[in-house]
């Protein structure tokens, strides 16, 4: 009795694994080499889809120190012999504009991944274990052989849409991600880097006099240091070392719009912000409670006067504040003699014995003595009020007695001082010359005038 129970359960169990086996060859219609084979061709034909190749935003490691931290902006044109042209211009390619092509190719490795398969200049100067040239000095010695920079040459394909509107890569060591949106066709990829760069440059100038402010909903920070690449963010009321937060970002162009994409979210919510030129802000793409602008023109500059850190050069101005200054020059020129010649040479708010004072400074060149430098001074008090900066005449100023009668006697002599005196003693809104980003340059225009305007820059 026992042997026949044995031998129907036997029976019994051949009938349920040939009944597996059945189930698997329905699932499975083939071969586990044809399946990678056909992952393979899809994720490579998804490469190829951008025309014109894709910037990829690459970040070696997740750290927040300079050049690791960094991110770096690469384009990359994969083509169907399995050649990818790839370009950069930063610091690993000697801040120049460089390219190579190599070989890359699609593996199945427990899923899809990007192989850059044979050696490319600028893919794999992110990952080669050689000390890098630019990292430390004299006294403070970095050798960073056998590690490199610490980036991967492999990559996860983590999402890649068939619409080819984006595609997603993870570090395969490193475990960072790196995005790649398409480069439209025609674009130069020289033309597009240099474009960025300018952009980048202008908008996080490393002389930059201020902070930018960042909104994330009802939240207000500081961002310092955003020309690294790498900048600090803390509490607006905070404090920049006890409560200071790293997050690397990178900028890339799509279309006519610039982006502005941190590495890490925020709030687990937001990463990509979009310039907008008429706001002078990068407004989240995802939520535009979440942007980032520059500092406030009014406060930062009425907070330089008195400041001798600062000074403001008139650098360009309307067609009527030109005119008075074109008049004052001529006037000066006017008293030339023939032993002693004189010249306007520039106007300046600046800052003498903790007073704000507009100095004009010209030139004397009186033969046999070479050229002299002198300035005429004259004070006024700035406060800001409702929205403006309001400009009012104290008096004639200087060093000593003798700059102050010199001050004082000018304006008899020069009827153009005059003007330019009653110019700067109303009340100014005060703008960003070109962006609240670098406040490095601002535009004082009369509130009882649009037409009356001057462009100053940071000296």
């Amino acid at each position: 009795m026992k042997k026949i129970f044995c031998i129907s359960l036997i029976l019994a169990s051949a009938l349920a694994f040939s009944s597996c086996v059945k189930e698997e060859e329905d699932i499975f219609d083939k071969s586990a080499a044809e399946r990678l084979n056909e992952a393979s061709d899809l994720y490579s034909s998804r490469l190829m889809a951008s025309p014109n190749g894709w910037a990829m935003q690459l970040y070696p490691t997740t750290q927040n120190e300079y050049p690791y931290g960094n991110g770096y902006l690469l384009l990359c044109r994969f083509n169907a012999d399995h050649s990818v042209n790839v370009s950069m211009d930063n610091v690993f390619s000697g801040n120049k504009y460089a390219e190579d092509t190599s070989l890359w190719e699609v593996l199945t490795d427990n899923g899809p991944v990007l192989s850059f398969n044979s050696y490319n200049k600028c893919l794999h100067a992110f990952s080669d274990p050689y000390d890098l040239p630019f990292t430390g000095d004299d006294d403070n010695t970095i050798n960073e052989t056998g590690t490199g920079a610490e980036g991967d040459y492999e990559f996860i394909i983590v999402d890649a849409p068939e619409d080819a509107s984006y595609m997603m890569l993870k570090g395969k060591k490193r475990g960072t991600y790196n995005l790649l949106t398409p480069i439209e066709v025609g674009v130069q990829y020289a033309d597009y880097l240099a474009d960025v760069k300018a952009f980048q440059n202008k908008m996080f100038a490393a002389d930059a006099p201020t902070f930018n402010v960042v909104h994330y909903g009802d939240k207000l920070y500081k961002m310092t240091g955003a020309n690294d690449g790498i900048p600090n963010i803390y509490p607006y009321d905070g404090d920049e070392i006890i409560d200071e937060s790293f997050n690397a970002f990178l900028i890339t162009k799509r279309g006519d719009n610039y982006y502005f994409r941190f590495r890490d979210k925020v709030d687990d919510k937001v990463q990509e912000f979009m310039y907008k030129p008429d706001q002078d802000i990068f407004e989240s793409v995802e939520d535009p409670a979440y942007f980032i602008e520059g500092n406030n023109p009014l406060l930062f500059f009425s907070g330089t006067l008195g400041n001798p850190s600062f000074k403001w050069v008139f650098n360009s101005q309307s067609d009527k504040v030109a005119a008075i200054i074109n008049d004052l020059a001529a006037q000066i020129d006017a008293t030339s003699t023939k032993n002693a010649k004189y010249a306007l040479e520039q106007v300046l708010i600046n800052t003498l014995a903790g007073s704000t004072v507009l100095q004009v400074s010209y030139s004397s060149k009186v033969a046999k003595q070479g050229t002299l430098r002198k300035q005429f001074y004259y004070e006024f008090k700035g406060s800001a009020n409702n929205d403006v900066l309001n400009f009012s005449y104290v008096g004639p100023a200087g060093k000593n007695a003798e700059e102050v009668n010199a001050s004082t006697n000018a304006v008899t002599t020069f009827p153009a001082l005059n003007q330019l005196i009653n110019f700067m003693g109303q009340s100014m809104r005060v703008e960003a010359a070109d962006t609240r980003f670098n406040l490095n340059g601002i535009k004082l225009v009369s509130t009882a005038d649009a037409e009356s305007w001057v462009n100053l820059k940071a000296n």
